[in-house]
């Protein structure tokens, strides 16, 4: 038999750069890396002549911007270009980063630098070639809606070139199917509870023997270490009295190895009893630190995947609603910046682990090139979530990390999230019965800020859109209170009564123009005359008043007024109180009627 020939691997479509200057700037000078060849070191007010308003290759857009001292570029950022070809991966937003994050050598000197770029430039083309993501998202019709018919971003035409297309500007995208990488999103599903943990102690040789492991063994033995991991496993000794649970308090100094100390009574007691324990903390940074430490226990992924949960709270996590709303108009956005950053961060979402925009796999530097609104502003930060009535409820992030950690071994999460969950629990919630409080000198600051009320214009507006829902025409997925409620009262004229009345009463909270009626003195409401009377008396007593920091006096003596338009909105806020009560507990009566 005749031997087959192998079938050749299609070649590759031939990557092509667009034919413009190389930029680069520090801190006194700017690199020019000519059409022709030539490079050019010279001063930022001599770069602008040089380029006036012609499109050039540079590295963050808006820091270029702001050393050159211009107005705006016409600019191929590959920064951009990053962002779109590896969503995920870090890289020091930088040129030098660039070429360390792409595996290219970087540049000796600075008039290297422009070089460098370009070269970093060619192997993200390239790189697309191999796009992963390409089975949940597609490039072209990403770049496409980031195009907005060629008024905008200025990679799509290499995009289509580098993988094999033509780019035709004349064909309207539609960006809300272009972008609708949530179809893709894996749904989480709803699991048996597990049942109750068992009540086995953790001994200190079993402590010191995890510790051991965990440290690996080439590292030295440290006594202080063992003898700290053997103190807090008394902390899991089994619970003989319903009222005084066993508590360990402690403090070791630096150098110790606290995490790893603590981590190893915590997976013991987990692995013997099958129930997780809760590890809080009050910063990001060490939320992200015990997770890098928790690879020692679970050096393999895919179990720690399983074993492991990080939670925090909600407003750090993409809300796909939100990122959805922001598609739908991205194609005919009047900012070509809206467009590129809905098709960048449509990117990320197909790519992140678990959608967490303070996580390890979110670039930290994306709101600072692509702007705030479009990036971290697409999370849910003014409690607007609809929950169960999102078409994405079953994709949510936050949702699914919510479902984790219920059957995971270790869950990582922080002191305010940890005291609201507790807070708000009721008899029928299972709360975790072990905690550790790494930090636990800032649990009284997590408190106040978890629990604190701030009676501001901006709380007062957003609490009164969350019941009034959008108002004047203006277009807002904030339902407000009757959308949400109406349904439930639907029937029963008692509580359409009292939905109504809620509704009418809170016309007494901060509306639309607050801000220039403050400015202009002339509120509208007791709520707004009550900030006002506050701000007149702060801003004649305060001293710094043209100073960059906020504002403050002593509250006595009051001027004249300020008590009596208090006491008119203490009892305007107790009108509008009493029919949220009364509704809450018919609800409740209903929901336990219904029970039975």
């Amino acid at each position: 038999m005749p031997t087959p020939v192998p079938k050749e691997a299609p070649a590759r479509p031939a990557i092509s750069l667009p034919a413009v200057p190389a930029l680069c700037v520090n801190a006194r000078q700017a690199a020019i890396l000519t059409t022709d060849g030539e490079v050019q070191t010279v001063p930022h007010t001599q770069a602008q002549l040089i380029l006036k308003n012609d499109p050039v290759l540079v590295c963050h857009t808006p820091y270029t911007v702001a050393r050159l001292g211009a107005q705006d570029l016409k600019a191929f950022d590959a920064l951009e270009l990053y962002a779109f070809v590896h969503p995920t991966r870090f890289c020091v937003p930088t040129p030098v980063g660039l070429a360390k994050a792409l595996g290219i050598r970087p540049p000796l000197d600075f008039e290297d630098t422009p070089f460098t770029l370009m070269e970093c430039a060619r192997a993200l083309l390239g790189d697309l070639q191999n796009d992963r993501l390409r089975a949940k998202t597609d490039p072209l019709r990403i770049a496409e809606v980031m195009g907005q018919q060629g008024r905008g971003w200025a990679w799509t035409p290499f995009i289509f070139s580098a993988l094999g297309q033509t780019y035709d500007p004349a064909i309207p995208p539609e960006s809300r199917s272009s972008l609708n990488i949530w179809k893709n999103l894996p749904e989480w599903a709803e699991e048996a509870p597990l049942p109750p943990p068992g009540h086995h102690g953790v001994s200190e040789d079993e402590a010191r023997a995890q510790l051991a492991n965990l440290r690996g063994g080439g590292s030295e033995e440290r006594a202080t270490q063992m003898d700290y991991t053997a103190f807090i496993a008394r902390a899991f000794a089994p619970k003989d009295d319903p009222e005084n649970p066993h508590a360990v308090l402690a403090e070791a100094g630096t150098g110790v190895g606290k995490t790893l100390g603590y981590l190893a009574p915590a997976s013991v007691w987990s692995e013997k009893n099958k129930g997780p324990v809760w590890i809080s903390t009050f910063t990001k940074n060490l939320q992200r630190q015990i997770d890098q430490e928790l690879d020692r226990l679970y050096p393999d992924a895919d179990i720690k995947e399983t074993r492991v949960a990080i939670r925090k709270g909600r407003e750090n996590y993409l809300c796909l609603l939100n990122l959805e709303e922001n598609a739908a108009g991205a194609a005919l956005a009047k900012h070509t910046g809206q467009a590129v950053a809905a098709g960048i961060m449509a990117r990320w979402a197909a790519a992140t682990k678990d959608g967490d925009m303070t996580g390890a796999d979110y670039p930290g530097w994306l709101p600072g090139l692509l702007g705030y609104v479009a990036t971290r502003g697409l999370a849910d930060r003014r409690g607007e979530c609809i929950y169960a009535a999102c078409d994405h409820y079953h994709r949510c992030f936050v949702e699914r990390s919510i479902r984790k950690s219920k059957h995971a071994s270790l869950v990582v999460a922080n002191h305010a999230l940890v005291m609201i969950q507790t807070a708000l629990s009721d008899s029928l919630d299972d709360l975790p019965r072990r905690y550790i409080f790494d930090e636990g000198h800032h649990l009284f600051d997590a408190a106040d800020s978890a629990f604190a009320g701030h009676l501001t214009a901006r709380e007062t507006y957003d609490l009164r859109r969350w019941i009034r829902g959008a108002e004047g025409g203006r277009k807002s997925r904030a339902r407000g209170l009757k959308k949400r409620a109406e349904d439930l009262c639907a029937g029963n004229p008692e509580s359409e009564k009292l939905l109504d009345d809620i509704i009418e009463r809170a016309s007494l909270l901060t509306t639309d123009g607050w801000a220039t009626r403050l400015k202009d003195g002339v509120p509208k409401g007791p709520c707004e005359q009550f900030i006002t009377a506050v701000y007149t008396q702060v801003y004649a007593r305060s001293d710094g008043r043209n100073g960059p920091y906020s504002l403050e006096t002593a509250t006595r003596p009051l001027s004249d007024g300020v008590p009596e338009i208090a006491e008119k909105l203490k009892v305007s806020l107790q009108s509008l109180q009493k029919p949220m009560l009364t509704l809450s507990a018919l609800f409740k009566k209903r929901l336990q009627e219904q029970g039975e």
